[in-house]
């Protein structure tokens, strides 16, 4: 799974809800529910948003530099192959 799909997931059992009813509040299908839980698609935020909201919940993100990027320039970090 992806972290987005489990993110539906764990709250829609939270909610004893079922795709079928996810979909329906979030305006929807059952089947974009499922694709997205089983990570076969990544859900645009506006997507992810409404999906969140229609469980009662609001959708914040947080933007951390990667580990092994450079905060300065966005690219990967080099390692030093001296030795």
């Amino acid at each position: 799974m992806s972290e987005a799909g489990d993110l539906v997931r764990g709250l829609r059992l939270q909610r004893t809800m079922s795709q079928r009813e996810l979909a329906e509040l979030a305006g929807t299908r059952q089947a974009a529910i499922s694709r997205i839980e089983r990570g076969l698609v990544s859900p645009s935020v506006d997507t992810l948003e409404r999906i969140v909201a229609a469980m009662g919940e609001r959708l914040i993100l947080a933007a951390e530099p990667g580990a092994n990027r450079d905060a300065r320039t966005g690219r990967g970090a080099r390692r030093s192959s001296a030795g």
